[in-house]
């Protein structure tokens, strides 16, 4: 199952399509799902900055998604709590929350060679739509990926979370020369995320 739904900025129906009903709600639901009908992998697309109130990219898309951000993290809270459960792990299902960069229209995959996942929630970028489908359909029965939460951008426009912002919204080139150590890069799918660790580990 793949939940990539989220709320738009001109929301008209409170409770209904804002962003604690979609992004947190909705989301929640969505994994209840998942582990009541025993669907093996639940993958859910949010948002790189998510944990860093104090970030301009944060700040920014919280007030134009009226709490989209806040929303988001809490439906993540709430879903490592779900697959956390003993019996959850022992029946062999499997989450994965991927954090894409500001989202582009570009029409084609870049793919892995062009891309960068990382640990931490301190680097961010842009990333196409294109490649946020295909990053969820190549992971979806990637081991590596199993109870994992990671972020996803372009490697050529990665900047720290404090910057990256600005950057997408002016769509600048040049990434940063910071290395969180926890970068994953690859020519393959296998290959990017080789290196990704759970959650509960």
């Amino acid at each position: 199952m793949i939940f990539a739904a989220s709320t738009l900025a001109k929301w008209k129906n409170p409770g209904v399509d804002d962003a604690r009903a979609v992004d947190y709600h909705g989301v929640i639901n969505a994994a209840k799902c998942c582990i009541k009908y025993n669907i093996p992998r639940c993958v859910i697309v949010t948002s790189g900055a998510v944990t860093r109130p104090h970030s301009l990219m944060y700040k920014l898309l919280n007030f134009v998604g009226g709490g989209i951000m806040e929303a988001q993290i809490q439906g993540e809270d709430g879903v490592r709590k779900l697959y956390k459960d003993p019996e959850v792990i022992k029946e062999g299902l499997y989450y994965t929350l991927i954090r894409p960069g500001g989202l582009t229209y570009d029409p084609v995959s870049l793919g892995p060679p062009f891309l960068e996942v990382n640990h931490g929630d301190d680097k961010s970028g842009r990333l196409s739509r294109a490649d946020v489908a295909a990053i969820c359909i190549a992971w979806l029965e990637n081991a590596s990926t199993f109870n994992a939460t990671f972020e996803c951008y372009e490697l050529n426009t990665s900047k720290t979370v404090d910057n990256v912002g600005l950057s997408n919204i002016l769509r600048l080139p040049n990434p940063t020369e910071y290395k969180s150590r926890t970068e994953g890069r690859g020519e393959m799918w296998a290959e990017l995320l080789d290196g990704l660790k759970s959650d509960f580990v």
